[in-house]
């Protein structure tokens, strides 16, 4: 079952507890304020069970990225018998307004809270584990949208555009909105995703496919 946002599922074993609790307490005092004792409280665990399975707090939180990776790649993993114009639309939309593809709606007003996911992020300026594991998420992100646009060049629906090249423009692009939606009020999210709409027609759409 395809969750809309991360640890959104009933934890079964108490690993899951711990993931489900680092996410709520990240997003509540952020990496500055996040310790194993806040953990711990959230996940109903004394501090000795966390460190039975984690050495430290850098230790845990690299094991909660892995589990990040596992949700987006879940969450926004492409339909390979979609229309590459929908499949590309549909990227767009989820990245600005937060909502993932083929979710109706999101779960509160500014749908996924990526949040934690920047505030991670920032930490692999100086940390090597950190860095390893957003370069992952990258490759996966950059390896998708260039397989959907490979496949519109393939349908015709898209120029003859290199595929890797396009994609980590778009990447870089996708990123830049999580960051701005994580870290600043009053993105226009209608007027973004139409500009958006407007840069696909200039440099991507084949003109007999807008």
């Amino acid at each position: 079952m395809r969750e809309d946002q991360p640890f959104d599922d009933e934890p079964a074993t108490t690993e899951e507890r711990i993931m489900h609790a680092t996410y709520e307490m990240l997003g509540r005092h952020g990496y500055a304020g996040l310790s194993i004792g806040r953990i711990a409280e959230a996940a109903d665990l004394s501090k000795s069970s966390v460190y039975h399975f984690y050495d430290d707090k850098e230790d845990l939180l690299v094991a909660f990225l892995d589990g990040m990776l596992e949700w987006f790649r879940g969450q926004f993993a492409q339909d390979p018998e979609e229309d590459p114009v929908t499949a590309l639309r549909e990227q767009a939309r989820s990245v600005v307004t937060g909502v993932p593809p083929g979710a109706p709606a999101p779960v509160d007003e500014d749908g996924v809270p990526f949040g934690p996911f920047v505030e991670l992020r920032a930490q692999a300026i100086t940390d090597p584990a950190f860095r390893e594991r957003f370069t992952r998420i990258d490759a996966l992100f950059r390896q998708e949208l260039a397989e959907v646009v490979a496949r519109g060049i393939e349908d015709g629906v898209f120029r003859e555009v290199d595929p890797d090249r396009t994609a980590e423009l778009l990447l870089t692009l996708f990123m830049g909105v999580v960051l701005r939606r994580s870290t600043a009020d009053g993105l226009d999210t209608d007027g973004l995703t139409a500009e958006l709409e407007r840069l696909f027609e200039t440099y991507l759409y084949a003109p007999d496919a807008q």
